[in-house]
C-alpha cells in the first residue's frame, strides 16, 4: 500500500506552513490595497536628468563626475572575501573609515552630492576618505573558494563583518597610510552592530581606532518600532528555510534583471508605495526624504545574506545582544562551544565612542541606545538629535543633513585631532 505522505507528526512543519499561507494572504492584500493607492494618488513623475544619470553611475564614477580624486582597492579577508573600498585620496592626510548599513554600500555616503554627502565634506576638509563595501554587496561579491550561487558564500551576518570585513580593512587602509596608528570610524546601522563584534571578539583593534561614531547604532532591540520589523520577526524563519530550498539565500536576489525592476518599480510606477514602505519601516518624515531622488535610492540598493537579516530579527525582543541562533543545540554548541548562542561583550569595546540617535528611528529606539550607551567603558559623546521626525535613513539622506548631523561630527572629529575629545 503507498502511503500518502502527511504532516502528522512533525508540528513545526505544520506550523511553518500555516504561517506561511497567512503570510501570503497578508501580502497579496496589502498589495492590492498599496496599488489602488498608488493608482489615486500619484502624479506625473518628472526626474532631473542628472538624478537618473547619477542613479546609474557606480560608486567610483559617481565620485569623479564631482571632480574627486577615485581609487579602487581591493581586501582580502582572513576567511577568503574579497572586498572592495573606494578612496577619496589625500596621501599624507588622516585617515578615515566609513561603513555602510545593511542593504548599502560605499554610495550612502555619496548619494546627496558634494554639498551634503559625508564623504565628500570630509574629503573637502582634508581627511583620506575610505568608504567600505562589506561581504555580499554589489561591490564584494567575490570568494577565493566559494562562487555566489552557493551556500557557503552567503553564509554570513553582521558577525563576519566584525570579525573578517573590519579588521582586514583597518589593518590595509593603516598599512597604505605610513605613519598613522588609529585611524578615524564612521558606521551607520550595520557599520555600528559590526564594530560592536568587532570590539566585543577582537579588542585589540580598538587601539587602533582614534574616534568611532556611530550613526543610528543598532545593537540591542527590544524597542524596536517598526511594523514591518515586528512582523517580519515572526516569518522570517519559515520564510528563509523555504528560500534556501530554492537555493536563494541572498536579500534582494541578486541579477541585473531584478535591481532594473525594482528599479522600474520604485522610481516611476509605484513611487508612493514604495515611499510608504520606506517611511513604515525606518520612521515617518517626509519633511527630509526628497522624493525626487527616490531613483538614486533604488538604484543603489546593494543587497545582502537573508543569514544577515535572520541574525536581527533574532535580536528583536531577545532581551541582549546575542550570537546567531542556529535553532539546534549540536550546531549552536559546533559554532559557538554552547547549546545557546552567547551574548557579545559589550565591555571589551573601550576606544572612545560617540552615539547619534533619535526619537523617531523605529529601527533604533532611544530606550536600546541608552542601554547601550550605558553598557559601553567610553562614550564622549551621546548625541540625541534635536529634530523630532529624523529617522533611521535621515542620518545619510536627510535634507538638512548637514545642520542636523554632520556639523557636529565634523566639530567633534576636530576636536578628537586636536586631543580634546
Amino acid at each position: 500500500m503507498w502511503k500518502i505522505a502527511t504532516t502528522e507528526g512533525f508540528p513545526q512543519t505544520k506550523k511553518m506552513i500555516a504561517s506561511s499561507g497567512n503570510l501570503m494572504l497578508f501580502c497579496v492584500a496589502f498589495f492590492w490595497l498599496c496599488c489602488r493607492f498608488d493608482n489615486v494618488t500619484s502624479d506625473i513623475i518628472k526626474y532631473d536628468k542628472t538624478i537618473l544619470e547619477d542613479a546609474n553611475l557606480p560608486a567610483p564614477d559617481l565620485i569623479r563626475k564631482y571632480g574627486y580624486s577615485a581609487q579602487i582597492h581591493k581586501i582580502t579577508t582572513k576567511d577568503g572575501f574579497v572586498l572592495t573600498a573606494h578612496r577619496i585620496p589625500k596621501p599624507g592626510a588622516q585617515p578615515v573609515l566609513m561603513v555602510h548599513g545593511l542593504e548599502d554600500s560605499s554610495v550612502g555616503y555619496l548619494i546627496l552630492g558634494p554639498k551634503k554627502s559625508l564623504a565628500y565634506r570630509l574629503s573637502d576638509l582634508g581627511y583620506d576618505v575610505w568608504l567600505l563595501n562589506t561581504r555580499g554587496n554589489r561591490y564584494s561579491r567575490k570568494h577565493k573558494r566559494y562562487q555566489r550561487n552557493m551556500r557557503e558564500f552567503w553564509d554570513f551576518s553582521f558577525h563576519e563583518v566584525g570579525l573578517y570585513d573590519l579588521p582586514a580593512a583597518i589593518d590595509y587602509v593603516l598599512a597604505m597610510n605610513k605613519g598613522y596608528e588609529q585611524l578615524h570610524y564612521i558606521g551607520h546601522s550595520q557599520g555600528t552592530t559590526s564594530f560592536m563584534v568587532m570590539g566585543s571578539e577582537r579588542p585589540s583593534y580598538m587601539k587602533k581606532i582614534k574616534l568611532m561614531q556611530a550613526l543610528a547604532p543598532v545593537v540591542f532591540c527590544d524597542y524596536v518600532g517598526s511594523p514591518f520589523v515586528l512582523f517580519a520577526s515572526k516569518y522570517v524563519r519559515p520564510l528563509t528555510f523555504y528560500a534556501g530550498a530554492l537555493g536563494i539565500y541572498d536579500f534582494p536576489p541578486e541579477g541585473e534583471v531584478f535591481q532594473r525592476l525594482f528599479y522600474q518599480i520604485c522610481s516611476f510606477a509605484f513611487r508612493n508605495t514604495c515611499n510608504y514602505f520606506l517611511l513604515q519601516l525606518m520612521g515617518v518624515d517626509a519633511q527630509q526624504l526628497n522624493a525626487t531622488l527616490v531613483p538614486l535610492f533604488v538604484r543603489h540598493v546593494a543587497g545582502s545574506s537573508l543569514k544577515s537579516l535572520g541574525h536581527y530579527t533574532q535580536l528583536v525582543h531577545s532581551g541582549g545582544f546575542y550570537k546567531y541562533d542556529y535553532y539546534s543545540a549540536v550546531e549552536n554548541r559546533r559554532r559557538h562551544g554552547s547549546d545557546t548562542p552567547p551574548q557579545y561583550n559589550l565591555s571589551n569595546v573601550d576606544c572612545k565612542v560617540a552615539l547619534y540617535y533619535s526619537k523617531n528611528d523605529l529601527l533604533t529606539a532611544v530606550r536600546d541606545v541608552e542601554r547601550l550607551r550605558d553598557a559601553l567603558p567610553n562614550v564622549v559623546h551621546d548625541g540625541l538629535i534635536p529634530y523630532e521626525k529624523f529617522n533611521h535613513v535621515d542620518f545619510i539622506w536627510a535634507n538638512d543633513i548637514n545642520s542636523l548631523l554632520y556639523d557636529g561630527m565634523v566639530e567633534n572629529m576636530k576636536r578628537s585631532d586636536r586631543g580634546e575629545l
